[in-house]
């Protein structure tokens, strides 16, 4: 009789599924008392006058994944939207762990990081254009597609249980004015 292996992928939405801002959302893999995380994206959301009067920008609840730090293998920007990667700054004193992005969108984090005196204490990984990127058992692939910002990305995650493919935000257009066409 074959052994069935402990370990899981979970999808952890914190921020962002189903709504417009604050994308944060968590991929795990292991089994309960040992898994691994990633962090794609991690965004504001800002507040609306008639929904929140007074509110001007809103911060996922990182509170779980702060607690499993030891954990986290990176944050990853899918691109450099605010509602994708302004809560970097204000998160990353919680989560200590690396970040990683395409070149335009790591110097608009690296300057976040940079107002939140935080610049000396993390360097943000590049990971070029249609490149690829492992963490621990995650594997992704950066895929090109379009959206209103430079070097927007689909994320294909391969783990050992099977593929994810987290799209961020797209649009298809056969012809950009910015960036690269969808791949």
């Amino acid at each position: 009789m074959a052994r069935s292996s402990p370990d899981e992928l979970v999808f952890l939405p914190l921020g962002g599924a189903g709504e417009i801002g604050m994308n944060f959302n968590a991929y795990g893999f292991g089994p309960p008392q040992d898994r691994k995380w990633i962090i794609v994206d991690c965004g504001v959301l800002f507040g609306r006058e008639g929904a929140a009067p007074g509110v001007d920008v809103i911060l996922p609840d990182a509170r779980f994944l702060a607690e499993q730090r030891q954990n986290i293998l990176g944050i990853v920007a899918t691109h450099a939207h605010e509602d994708h990667i302004g809560a970097i700054a204000h998160l990353w004193p919680q989560l200590r762990c690396p970040v990683y992005a395409t070149p335009f969108t790591a110097i608009l984090i690296e300057g976040k990081l940079e107002e939140a005196g935080l610049s000396s204490k993390l360097s943000v990984g590049r990971v070029p254009v249609g490149g690829s990127l492992t963490l621990g058992p995650f594997a992704m692939d950066f895929i090109s597609i379009t959206h209103s910002i430079l070097e927007p990305n689909v994320l294909a995650i391969r783990t050992p249980l099977g593929l994810v493919c987290h799209t961020g935000d797209w649009k298809l257009d056969p012809d950009p004015l910015l960036g690269e066409a969808t791949d």
